[in-house]
């Protein structure tokens, strides 16, 4: 299946974006102390939104304590009963409102009994509450009750066991200060508060712990990401980049990986910090009212359906703005390069309109991203207040029944607009997570091809040594070579080429444009494989070399000589291995640059440089320029084989006369092959193979070939006349 097809067939959930994750494994540990911190973060939320209730208790009751609360709470859950809420003290004794059936104390109470003692104290309602909470075991003895017609008995209450947090309830609030007027109240208040604040701050320190860990985890993964897709695209076959986009494959560097990387932050930030601040709000809630909280989330299953649809939206519309984003950058930069053309035909306007069209397809998917992004969160919260209304309805109504005190019902509120925020972040998430799994797509498209064989029979595994310099000690022969591109595979550009070409020999290879001059040293350099037939160099098919060792072996000067952005040291020095100095300068010399070396400045962020340290670039130099810095790049390797896209090709008439001087110098020992358009090369030249619609015609010496050569004499004529 070819990656196309590939990455439209149907495929698991997210099943690109999750082969992403592997890139985080190197990066665990930070990565799992950040959503560690997210616990934390979870807890101090929820201790935020919990301080609610002890501050309405503070402010908003005339009677009771943070205190008193907590033990009427303890001991209504602990007996069974109702007590009424926010009255005060009352020294005649504790009433209970009402008995909860099937409880313990349905069998020793009943409605508006009243307990006046405990063993031979009567304390008051307060402290009885307070007894009852702290009773240790399952029975409270010599409880003296009176009943609403008078009657007065002893009893043992059943009493059942606290909650787990019950002392921890009644440690914290002994904290505080004591005391029932408005004094005492305002101290109780400004603990709360101070306790806040330090929640606020503890949280806030996780949060910063777990943000930062995951962000810095996250970047770690994108920078092994980007640098292995960087490694294997560089070491893809030829025939992939020659069929390939370079502004698609731009684009999956600028945009796709971009897209993985907030997906990867949406993923361990919000997926995971925003659900466990959402529970723990969710448990207090529950804590509060366990019906209150099957109301609030009603709503879920038609969100759940609502962030699905959408994520299938974004996931279709993404595919088109990747695809369209590399077509994009694949105009534009053959349009940059071609700047000359384009100016000097007078295509600006159509250009830019050109441009234009296909910058609308981008802007139409992007723009579908974003509609569908801003309708996610107005739907999620439209289903959120459906789900609010309800929740309001039915606690007021359990409220104005008396069956659920109403500052619990407000911090009910409070604790559902706190669950409310984290389920508002994650609404836009799927949007996310989808996007980065086309863009995943993308990017493992490309990781999944095969990177470029480097020989069709393999050294031993047990051999770890690096593989010999190509030594050629005979000839270089092209026995019956026949090759057609991968792209169109029926068209073959080179049939049945032989030739032998003797160590030393300087070959120039000449024809028509389209005859297979190119192609034909492209298969030397295994740039690409024969169709048919192979290339032996001193008798061994250059198949079975190691890649390393056939290319290290090779110089090479393509017309279209290229100078990357670098100092003019690093550009000479590309490839090579341990270069000295004294090399560096003879290749200087040899390509004739040496006064354009001492002329070279360059000014990089306020740094001046001069000669080999100076900075260069293709737009720095000019053609003749760069094709010498090429020249003395191939000299500087000292490789046993040259070859030469017509090297000379961009320098004046003086300077190619000193240079094929030097190569003169520079050949011996050396097979050379040069694609050769001027006279002067292939006079110069021991043998010259001539090719025309991928045959080879004729090979020979130039006078040999003039004579005996029709083809050849004609080209000479025709192609070399005007290039001497």
């Amino acid at each position: 299946m070819n990656p196309a097809s590939r990455l439209s067939a149907p495929r698991a959930w997210l099943s690109a974006f999750r082969r992403a994750l592997r890139y985080l494994r190197p990066h665990r540990f930070p990565l799992i102390i950040g959503l560690t911190m997210a616990l934390g973060v979870s807890v101090f939320y929820t201790f935020s939104i919990s301080s609610v209730i002890p501050l309405l208790k503070v402010m908003f009751t005339d009677h009771e304590t943070l205190a008193d609360w907590v033990h009427r709470a303890q001991a209504e859950q602990r007996l069974g009963i109702v007590i009424p809420t926010d009255v005060p003290n009352d020294l005649a004794g504790l009433s209970i409102d009402y008995v909860r059936p099937g409880t313990p104390a349905a069998t020793v109470f009943t409605n508006e009994d009243r307990i006046v003692a405990i063993g031979d104290e009567s304390p008051g309602s307060f402290e009885i509450l307070a007894r009852i909470a702290r009773a240790t075991g399952n029975e409270l003895t010599g409880v003296r009750v009176v009943g609403r017609d008078g009657s007065e008995r002893v009893l043992s209450l059943p009493l059942a066991e606290p909650a787990w947090h019950a002392p921890l309830l009644r440690s914290a609030v002994g904290l505080l200060p004591a005391g029932r007027d408005a004094d005492a109240r305002l101290y109780q208040l400004g603990y709360v508060m101070g306790l806040l604040v330090v929640v606020s701050l503890l949280g806030g320190l996780c949060r910063f712990a777990n943000e930062g860990l995951v962000h810095y985890a996250v970047q770690r993964s994108i920078h092994d990401l980007r640098s292995s897709l960087a490694d294997r695209v560089l070491r893809l076959p030829m025939w992939w980049h020659s069929g390939q986009s370079q502004g698609d494959t731009l684009g999956r560097f600028a945009t796709d990986i971009a897209k993985v990387e907030v997906g990867l932050s949406t993923l361990f930030g919000k997926v995971i910090a925003e659900p466990l601040k959402a529970v723990g709000v969710l448990a207090l809630t529950l804590a509060i009212d366990w019906r209150l909280l099957l109301v609030a989330l009603v709503g879920l299953p038609i969100g759940a359906i609502v962030i699905r649809t959408f994520g299938r939206m974004v996931k279709r519309a993404q595919k088109r703005a990747s695809a369209s984003w590399g077509r994009l950058l694949d105009h534009l930069g053959e349009r940059l390069d071609g700047i000359r053309v384009v100016k000097a035909y007078g295509m600006e306007a159509p250009e830019a309109q050109r441009f234009r069209r296909e910058d609308d397809n981008l802007t139409r998917a992007q723009t579908h991203i974003e509609l569908v992004d801003a309708a996610t969160n107005p739907a999620l919260e439209f289903l959120a207040m459906c789900a609010v209304s309800l929740f309001v309805l039915y606690g007021g109504t359990r409220v104005f029944a008396g069956d659920l005190e109403p500052h619990l019902f407000f911090a009910a509120v409070v604790c559902l607009a706190g669950m409310m925020d984290p389920v508002r972040k994650l609404g836009n998430v799927n949007n996310r997570l989808q996007a980065a799994d086309v863009s995943a797509g993308r990017l493992f498209e490309l990781l999944d091809l095969r990177e470029e064989e480097h020989a069709q029979v393999r050294a031993p595994a047990t051999e770890a040594a690096p593989p010999p310099p190509l030594a050629l000690r005979e000839a270089v022969e092209f026995d019956h070579v026949s090759f057609a591109y991968p792209g169109n595979p029926r068209r073959l550009v080179l049939r049945e080429v032989c030739a032998r070409v003797e160590r030393g020999q300087v070959a120039a290879v000449v024809g028509p444009n389209g005859s297979g001059k190119t192609s034909l040293m492209s298969l030397l350099l295994r740039f690409y494989e024969p169709t048919s037939g192979c290339i032996r160099i001193d008798g061994r098919d250059i198949a079975s070399l190691p890649l390393a060792s056939l290319r290290g072996g090779i110089g090479l000067v393509t017309q279209d000589s290229v100078v990357f952005t670098d100092t003019l040291r690093a550009n000479l020095a590309y490839g090579a291995q341990d270069v000295s100095e004294e090399r560096i300068a003879r290749a200087i010399a040899t390509a004739h640059i040496e006064d354009f070396v001492r002329a070279l400045r360059s000014t990089t962020d306020g740094v001046e440089a001069t000669g080999l340290d100076a900075m260069v670039s293709a737009r720095s130099l000019s053609g003749g320029q760069r094709q010498r810095i090429a020249l003395a790049r191939a000299i500087l390797r000292d490789p046993p084989i040259l070859v030469l896209d017509e090297a000379t090709s961009q320098v004046d008439t003086e300077s190619e006369t000193r240079i094929q001087e030097a190569l003169d110098d520079v050949v011996q020992g050396r097979t050379v092959f040069i694609i050769a358009h001027r006279y002067s090369t292939i006079a110069r030249a021991g043998v010259i193979l001539v090719l025309d619609e991928g045959r080879l015609v004729a090979m020979g010496r130039h006078d040999e070939l003039l004579e005996r050569s029709p083809f050849y004499a004609a080209l000479c004529r025709t192609q070399f006349a005007h290039a001497h």
